[in-house]
């Protein structure tokens, strides 16, 4: 009598298997779609084990499963909170826009980082009176810093040149906070009160650890590309928990 059911809890598994294969040839091996099948296998582990009447396992691992989801979905709502709570405001009392890099193509902006700077170029556009910081070192195959290239492509669309601040040695989230808020002192701007512009998904860290350094945060979320939505939201969560395990400043991305 266990044998047919087990069989039918391995077919389960196939249409999953199958998914998952066309996903990986769409988007390649994905956090998003690692995270994914781990947590298919672990609810078939809990379906064998209790098929199997193994109690001790399946409690286990059932208990250790149910802390993480709650975990999970207290974190992630919290991302999503801060994402979706208001696009910012523009009339606020800024010293500076500060936009966070996102990873370059050679020279050229990442569909991320185009995301953040045509966010940006409406709040520039909006508030002529401001500043803005664009924050990123050279990273693995990246001909410049992402610094110069988020320089260049306002430059390249009507900000002036004056106007700009680089910040191009950080190279996680934490070193754009720390180094961003050393420019703005050596500007006279010594209250650190920034308008943060970077993704939905990451704006929430950002502020975290915008207000470790000393700065003053308000966030302008840019929209993520709906292709690697999915993907960042869950690789935020474990970017999130690794910054309060490991400390503020270990954590890149």
């Amino acid at each position: 009598m266990k044998m047919p059911g087990i069989k039918y809890k391995r077919g389960f598994l196939i249409p999953v298997l199958l998914g998952a294969f066309v996903a990986f040839l769409s988007f390649g091996v994905t956090f998003g779609l690692l995270f994914i099948l781990a947590n298919v296998l672990i609810i078939y582990l809990l379906f064998v084990f209790r098929l199997r009447k193994r109690s001790w396992y399946y409690r286990l691992i059932g208990g250790a499963y149910l802390i993480f989801l709650v975990t999970f979905a207290g974190v992630e709502g919290y991302i999503l909170k801060e994402a979706y709570d208001g696009p910012g405001n523009l009339s606020g009392d800024y010293d500076a826009v500060l936009i966070l890099g996102a990873g370059l193509k050679g020279e050229e902006p990442s569909k991320t980082l185009l995301s953040r700077l045509d966010t940006a170029e409406e709040i520039l556009k909006v508030r002529e009176d401001l500043p803005v910081i664009v924050s990123g070192g050279q990273g693995p195959g990246e001909s410049i810093t992402e610094a110069e290239a988020m320089g260049r492509h306002l430059v390249a669309n009507g900000i002036e040149e004056s106007r700009i601040i680089y910040e191009e040695s950080s190279t996680n989230t934490f070193e754009n906070m720390l180094y961003s808020r050393r420019l703005l002192a050596e500007e006279g701007l010594t209250e650190g009160k920034v308008l943060i512009v970077t993704n939905d998904f990451h704006l929430a860290r950002s502020k975290m650890l915008a207000r470790d350094v000393g700065l003053e945060p308000s966030g302008y979320s840019a929209p993520t590309p709906w292709l690697v939505r999915v993907n960042y939201y869950i690789r935020e969560f474990f970017a999130m928990v690794k910054t309060f395990l490991l400390g503020r400043g270990t954590l890149g991305g």
